[in-house]
């Protein structure tokens, strides 16, 4: 009896990374057809305490994009440091127009995003982060899919990893971004994906409704509101958005652990999403999305406590074997990149992310800052 429950365990995350990773193999992103006239745009960046990096970031914003086609809006979420001053005198050096706006108490990312497209003058939106660098094809090749049809409402670029050195967070991050676009090209071939990366994120305003301001993430949860309101949400990996990834296993697992709480909670919020109302995202995206997010954890670690379990009935030295085998992968992930110590490790995060739904997590504390 316990056989067959441990194969029943162990066959659900096989099943469901099996279908993405054939998925994965698959997925083809639709060629780029180029905009003949880049339009008027507004940009929003949400920051808290980001002096030392807010000022690259304006510029590399200018040096991608026409200065003249440009609103900026940056949001600051009652900083303590210099962030809003040196904001500004940078918009002022480089002839930007656009505009500063600050909560009055520090109120988190969501109640931030929701405030900087409120004020945005433009139909259409860039989102994007304190940090990080686009270069000169990412907005354009964002635009060129968001226009491309009225159906779609939203888009998300391709994250590619930065770091100083090799370290088991590093690579794990390599190994993992291997797949993540794929899959997301493959659910946007389908209908949508609501998997984006925040800082490179381009939307019609009029297809967005606020995001929570308290539960999910920003850029899972305006995809989320977007898919619900009729539209599509579409993964663009050609453009390309260059991120900072910390080396620090610390910064890193805790970079992950409030992504992944953040991104459970904007599942659960809008769990109404499972519905073949919403077409092939309903009833096919979104199932397989849940059961990756929230029974998958539990079942991968479950099957290597059961089949350890199993194995030590027959001898000991099996179950010390089979434990061993598990922890030697995940130490072989700082050695070399591969998707075993990646998946193990991320599957963790997730089962941390699980627990800590059950906290308020909506305030952020920023991680390592460093200038690409």
């Amino acid at each position: 009896m316990l056989l067959i429950l441990t194969l029943i365990v162990t066959a659900i995350p096989l099943s469901v990374y099996l279908i993405y990773i054939l998925a994965a193999i698959n997925s083809k992103s639709n060629s780029l057809k180029p905009l003949q006239q880049l339009p008027q745009i507004s940009i929003v960046i949400p920051a808290y305490n980001e002096e030392s990096v807010i000022g690259d970031r304006i510029k590399n914003i200018v040096e991608v994009y026409p200065v003249d086609l440009i609103e900026l809006v940056i949001t600051n979420d009652a900083s303590t440091d210099n962030t809003a001053n040196m904001a500004s005198q940078v918009m002022k050096d480089l002839g930007i127009k656009g505009k500063i706006l600050t909560n009055e108490k520090r109120s988190g990312v969501n109640f931030t995003v929701n405030h900087g497209v409120s004020k945005a003058s433009n139909e259409i939106i860039v989102l994007t982060g304190a940090d990080g660098e686009f270069d000169k094809d990412t907005i354009p090749n964002l635009l060129a899919v968001l226009l491309s049809s009225d159906d779609v409402g939203a888009v998300s670029g391709d994250l590619i990893p930065v770091y100083q050195k090799k370290a088991v967070s590093t690579r794990s991050e390599d190994a993992y971004r291997s797949i993540y676009g794929k899959i997301c090209v493959w659910e946007s071939n389908v209908h949508s994906t609501y998997c984006f990366n925040g800082p490179a994120t381009a939307l019609k305003k009029t297809a967005r409704a606020n995001v929570h301001v308290t539960k999910g993430a920003d850029d899972a949860s305006t995809a989320l509101g977007i898919i619900k309101n009729g539209y599509r949400c579409l993964y663009v990996p050609d453009a390309k958005f260059y991120e900072y990834i910390p080396d620090k296993l610390k910064e890193h697992k805790r970079q992950k652990i409030r992504r992944a709480t953040r991104l459970l909670e904007a599942t659960l919020v809008h769990k109404d999403l499972l519905s073949s109302k919403y077409g092939r995202f309903g009833t096919i995206v979104y199932p397989l999305r849940i059961l990756m997010f929230f029974v998958c954890p539990f079942m991968v670690f479950a099957s290597i406590v059961l089949w350890t379990y199993l194995l030590s009935q027959i001898n000991i030295l099996y179950g010390i074997a089979a434990i061993t085998s598990v922890v030697l992968l995940l130490l072989f992930g700082n050695i070399k990149s591969n998707m075993i110590s990646s998946f193990l490790l991320y599957q963790g995060y997730l089962l941390i992310g699980l627990i800590n739904m059950f906290r308020d997590v909506h305030l952020w504390e920023p991680t390592e800052r460093v200038n690409i």
